[in-house]
């Protein structure tokens, strides 16, 4: 019993002490292990590497998606590379003269019904307004009379054509009624005629004159009410396709020497950019203004612009081949980290281009150094781009 006894304190003891012991001292690194073996270092965390990556990549590129681009309203456009100086001129946004038509009655009467008015969308062929004429419906009553009587000369024509053939009328009574259908003919040609010249297509029995669009657009202006007397060859409405515009240009006589027409015309605003083309440049020097009147033609499907605003437009000249200085817009440059720069197209987004600026004309500025001509850059609100690479920026340092 004593023996088992100083068994077990014995393996008690043994317990405690290995309980006790100190643990070993941390190994240094690079020193070796009680096996002979060399410790590794402990490898640095990755996180600063990836964040200065992370602000380089940022500092040079702003990320944004072709949806996001479109949304903004970033436009796109090239590098001139001819660019041999620019001609400033005021300008003035009209309605294109090929594009816009006036509506007018031809005939007298009272405004009974408008369908359409002032800033309304209208296809062709569609009723403006409904007008009580007794013009249009004496001359609808013409038509009717006329018609009346083309039908009758026509039965008895016939009837005289086939009892001349079976030979009991003479020729005589068979060319009478040959001659009195081809009048009667020839008159309800002539009812129909003036009753379309009353604007009712020929077809009106009611009285009532429907004033149709002559083409698809906007009314751009109503003269009537429901209830007016108007007088005839008075003018009711206008329509204009507003997708197509023209700028009215007013240039000095020198400066219109220096162009031709199919020249390239830039407007460029705060937040908007456009391009036109000069279609008609005019021979006579206003003695008034002593300005030459050009016109430009201006594709405005996205509607960015209004009929009477004022602009000036900036007309690029052309240098002959390799002897032109490389241009952009001056609506392209942005100062990013207190330099002048663009901001290049690129997959996934723009890249942040510093470039080394040179004389400005008109609308454009040079380009001495940054730029290989080739790249398409953001030409209209590019302040949103800057924007975005600042907020990028402070997210960072947040970070």
């Amino acid at each position: 019993m004593q023996h088992h006894m100083r068994i077990g304190a014995l393996i008690a003891l043994l317990v405690i002490t290995g309980c006790t012991r100190k643990p070993l001292p941390e190994q240094e690194p690079g020193r070796e292990s009680t096996t002979g073996a060399k410790a590794a270092a402990p490898a640095k965390p990755p996180a600063e590497k990836h964040s200065g990556e992370h602000e380089d990549e940022h500092a040079d590129f702003v990320k944004l998606s072709d949806q996001q681009i479109k949304a903004a309203g970033i436009q796109l456009g090239a590098v001139r590379t001819d660019f041999a100086g620019a001609i400033e001129a005021p300008g003035v946004i009209i309605v294109d003269p090929q594009r816009s038509a006036i509506v007018s009655s031809s005939v007298g009467g009272r405004v009974v019904e408008i369908r359409k008015t002032l800033g309304e969308q209208v296809a062709r062929g569609e009723v403006l307004a409904v007008i009580d004429s007794r013009e249009v419906a004496q001359l609808s009553a013409d038509a009717a009379i006329a018609e009346r009587q083309r039908a009758l000369a026509e039965a008895t024509f016939l009837r005289e054509e086939r009892l001349f053939a079976e030979k009991v009328s003479s020729r005589q009574e068979y060319e009478v009624a040959k001659t009195a259908l081809e009048e009667t003919r020839t008159r309800l040609r002539l009812a129909q005629q003036q009753l379309r010249s009353a604007g009712t297509g020929g077809g009106s029995t009611s009285g009532q004159l429907r004033l149709v669009a002559p083409l698809g657009g906007v009314v751009t202006f109503r003269q009537i009410n429901v209830g007016d007397v108007i007088d005839g060859d008075e003018k009711l409405f206008e329509v204009a396709d507003l997708s197509h515009l023209s700028i009215e240009l007013s240039l000095t006589a020198a400066d219109a020497a220096r162009l031709a027409v199919g020249a390239q015309v830039d407007l460029m605003s705060e937040n908007r950019t456009a391009r036109a083309r000069l279609t008609h440049l005019s021979r006579i020097l206003d003695p008034a203004t002593r300005q030459v009147r050009a016109l430009a033609a201006l594709d405005d499907a996205k509607a960015s612009w209004r009929v009477g605003e004022t602009i000036r437009v900036s007309i690029a000249l052309a240098g002959a081949s390799g002897a032109g200085s490389m241009a952009i817009p001056r609506s392209a440059v942005q100062t990013v980290e207190e330099k002048p720069s663009v901001f290049v197209r690129e997959k996934g987004g723009f890249a942040i281009r510093p470039v080394v600026l040179g004389k400005a004309a008109g609308n454009y500025v040079t380009v001495q150094s940054g730029l290989e001509g080739t790249e398409q850059i953001a030409v209209a609100n590019t302040f949103i781009l800057k924007a975005e690479h600042g907020k990028g920026e402070a997210g960072d340092h947040d970070d």
